[in-house]
């Protein structure tokens, strides 16, 4: 799933800023595609959540980390920014998008985190997956993609608990280490938790923005 976020942000983008209409069309359909791609190995729609990763020889459950449906849920909220809503996937793309997010607003912890695997509260409070969590639903809300009543409170009690996290000298803290994959939840388990980790730094300042975006509206 990390690689929804390293590669379809990079196609809407591409498609956005070339002057070759048939250029732009391949681009944003190539993403779009990719997206349900991922989905045919990664997504469970059982439990509305991705797996980490899968194997091709054989299917095995991944565990559902954090920061993986952190990446794949930021992808589509770029998608979707750029995609014109008259596009034959925007619609599908927009419920999937609002399934995640219901499924995510579920497993949110009552001091506004999401665990590090999200359905074991033993891993523990995780910063990236939860930063990029509050930025993407407060980005759907500032978009119209969900009902602000419904999920504002979500997405203030996460960034209240991201708060926490932050030292007045800018240390953030909580942040799991660059993970690669295994269906053996232990192995997450066992991954350094660090301060300052660049891979929870980004998210953490757009999920500022967002919010700040989001409190100006009425």
């Amino acid at each position: 799933t990390d690689d929804m976020f390293m590669g379809l942000p990079f196609l809407m983008l591409a498609g956005q800023y070339t002057s070759d209409t048939a250029l732009r069309k391949k681009l944003w359909n190539d993403a779009v595609n990719q997206v349900f791609l991922f989905n045919h190995q990664v997504w469970d729609s059982t439990a509305a959540l991705y797996q980490h990763a899968q194997f091709s020889e054989r299917k095995v459950k991944m565990p559902y980390w954090s920061r993986a449906n952190g990446w794949a849920i930021w992808a589509v909220t770029e998608i979707l920014l750029r995609l014109p809503e008259n596009h034959p996937g925007y619609a599908p793309l927009l419920k999937h998008y609002q399934k995640h997010v219901r499924s995510l607003a579920r497993l949110q912890n009552k001091k506004g985190f999401w665990y590090n695997v999200l359905d074991l509260p033993s891993s523990g409070n995780e910063t990236s997956g939860t930063a990029i969590f509050v930025m993407s639903i407060a980005r759907g809300i500032n978009h119209g993609w969900l009902d602000k009543k419904e999920y504002e409170e979500t997405a203030l009690k996460g960034w209240k608990a991201l708060r926490s996290v932050i030292e007045p000298d800018g240390t953030v803290h909580g942040i799991c280490m660059g993970t690669m994959c295994s269906e053996d939840v232990n192995y997450y388990l066992s991954r350094p938790i660090l301060d300052n980790d660049s891979h929870g730094l980004l998210g953490l300042i757009a999920a500022g923005i967002e919010l700040q975006n989001l409190l100006k509206k009425p």
